[in-house]
């Protein structure tokens, strides 16, 4: 008999999140991925642990008994991991992934640790949205940069707040007439350009733009996803749509003249965190930040 503790992990998401997408999505696999995982689980175990029979999740009272030795086990598990990786509290090197289109705050994290930590090696790159908490997880990296938003839901991590971020709507000047009236007409026929990441909360500030524009009476053809804020911003010198921008990244002066903020867009403030598992982490940012 074989005992995976991610197998175990995968089944108490499901009875807890009440269904193998919701575990899919807590785990950032597919939900194939978290269904095949119960199924050898159960015949592993020769015993059924979720009732497929109906159309309502329902748990057996094998899986039920299941759930209630595994959980302290994982917990166990967790509590001891964390003691032993603070067995080492000093690292040498911080290798520190970012978001498609975190760049800017992951320098500027980078920056401070370099200035307050003269012996410590910095490594930095980027990281995929879907594959980011598996790999951290697993220890391939030790921070990961992004929203809080985008992890409120992810279990046996750490979150310290780097920054803010401050979003609007970048436009071509070329979208307002000569009386500075916003020309919705020409807008309609454009994109909207948003970038390649994913929140596990209806706070997600996209979502929020979306729902901005739409009460602004603001239309677009399409959204089109981006790996970067740099990509955006270029497609809006172009004259290609709008394309959600955060406010602290300096707009190059060659662009003044191409590009503005749409006005009146109410204020949308997101924390900018770094991610961590490792609690020795923590001394080293709350050190520098």
């Amino acid at each position: 008999m074989k005992y995976s503790l991610l197998t175990y992990k995968y089944f108490i998401d499901v009875v807890e999140t009440q269904g193998f997408t919701p575990a899919a999505k807590r785990n950032f696999v597919s939900q194939t991925a978290i269904s095949n995982a119960i199924k050898n689980l159960e015949k592993d175990l020769g015993v059924q642990l979720i009732d497929r029979s109906t159309s309502h999740f329902k748990v057996t009272l094998a899986g039920i008994n299941l759930y209630h030795c595994a959980v302290p086990v994982l917990n166990k598990y967790y509590e001891f991991s964390e003691k032993i990786s603070q067995l080492n509290n000093s690292f040498q090197t911080l290798r520190i992934h970012y978001l498609h289109a975190f760049d800017y705050w992951a320098i500027e994290l980078a920056h401070s640790l370099a200035k307050n930590n003269p012996d410590l090696q910095l490594q930095l790159d980027t990281e995929n949205f879907a594959a980011s908490i598996p790999k951290l997880d697993a220890g391939d990296y030790d921070v990961l940069i992004g929203f809080s938003t985008a992890v409120s839901k992810i279990k046996n991590i750490h979150v310290r707040k780097i920054g803010t971020a401050n979003f609007g709507i970048l436009l071509n000047k070329n979208s307002f007439d000569s009386n500075g009236k916003l020309k919705k007409d020409l807008l309609k026929k454009q994109p909207l350009f948003l970038q390649k990441w994913t929140a596990t909360d209806n706070n997600d500030v996209q979502t929020k733009i979306k729902n901005i524009l739409e009460k602004m009476n603001i239309n677009y053809d399409q959204i089109i996803y981006l790996d970067s804020f740099d990509s955006a911003l270029a497609n809006v010198v172009l004259d290609h749509g709008m394309a959600i921008y955060p406010e602290e990244l300096p707009l190059p002066k060659i662009y003044d003249k191409y590009v503005t903020f749409l006005p009146n867009l109410p204020k949308l403030k997101y924390d900018v965190v770094a991610i961590y598992k490792n609690p020795a982490i923590y001394n080293i940012l709350e050190h520098s930040l």
